[in-house]
């Protein structure tokens, strides 16, 4: 057999859609086209998001789309996502963007994937000023509400769990703001907002409830098996669903008669799954975002993609 050259190949022009590069059996196919449908429900939402007049903004099906798949593929920044978008095929089909840059000229997305990748904020910046905690929830929601996922949903239990998500700051650096000051919803790029002294405390706003107090610290990174805490559960009219300690538990027959207490263990599990998802793979370890808000905003979205990448399994695709 003749050795074939291995010199650089190329051409001018391509003829193959990019439709027909994606395997028909790959995984993505299925969470395209469930997303697909889901912002397609969304397009009364999003139509009123913008004005009918200006320069067009960047498509917001497509930023959300670009979210998921940098949380899918557990992509760290949006530099890399941009970087990976100028020669990743199946990231190019899954956010909707052709192969030669002429559909993306069209829909704006020439300032977001540009030739030379050098302004990556121009996604963020428009991905911060529309993933808000609502539309976060609105996203899910269509997702939930999918045909093909609604079946799968069941309201036989309901479980709540809650995880700690490291921070991005250290305690040296942190200064009460000044009093009635506005908002922190500042970009990685915007100027710092107006400090006060560290002798100066924030008021603190009226809350509908109380918090539950926890003053002694020998109870607390001992687990959630604490009389103290599981006091305030019930003060709270919350029925504490904490995993039993063999010996000197606070929890007694009033919770573990009932079948939803071992229901509740069972379900933890998967609770937790989700949350060991979102730190290893989705990088939510620690806070990719400045402000609660935007925080909040990310782990919902998170909590979505982790909804879909489970999707081709659950359906058989």
């Amino acid at each position: 057999m003749m050795r074939a050259m291995g010199g650089t190949s190329g051409s001018l022009f391509s003829y193959v859609d990019l439709e027909e590069r994606i395997p028909p059996r790959h995984p993505l196919r299925k969470i395209c086209q469930v997303v697909k449908d889901a912002l397609a429900s969304l397009d009364a939402e999003f139509e009123c998001l913008h004005a009918d007049f200006g320069r067009p903004s960047i498509a917001p099906e497509r930023l959300i789309r670009a979210s998921l798949i940098q949380i899918l593929f557990s992509i760290r920044s949006g530099r890399q996502l941009m970087e990976q978008m100028q020669h990743n095929l199946l990231f190019r089909w899954f956010a909707g963007l052709g192969v030669d840059g002429e559909e993306d000229q069209k829909t704006a997305w020439g300032a977001v994937f540009p030739t030379n990748v050098r302004v990556p904020t121009v996604f963020t910046k428009n991905r911060d000023r529309l993933m808000t905690t609502d539309m976060s929830r609105k996203v899910m929601a269509a997702i939930l509400a999918h045909r093909e996922i609604a079946p799968l949903l069941s309201d036989e239990h309901f479980s709540v769990d809650g995880t700690l998500i490291k921070a991005r700051a250290s305690m040296k650096r942190f200064r009460p703001k000044v009093e009635g000051a506005p908002p922190d919803d500042e970009g990685p790029d915007d100027p710092p907002s107006q400090y006060t002294s560290p002798d100066v405390q924030p008021a603190h706003p009226e809350t509908e409830t109380e918090p539950m107090r926890h003053s002694s610290r020998r109870n607390r990174n001992k687990g959630h098996d604490a009389a103290e805490f599981v006091s305030g559960l019930r003060q709270a009219c919350v029925t504490p669903h904490v995993a039993r300690k063999s010996r000197y538990s606070a929890i007694d027959g009033r919770t573990t008669r009932h079948e939803g207490y071992a229901l509740s263990l069972k379900h933890r599990k998967r609770i937790e799954e989700a949350f060991g998802w979102a730190k290893t793979v989705s990088g939510m370890a620690r806070t990719v975002c400045r402000g609660v808000e935007r925080v909040r905003s990310r782990f919902i979205l998170t909590m979505a993609a982790n909804d879909l990448a489970r999707l081709p399994r659950l359906l058989g695709a």
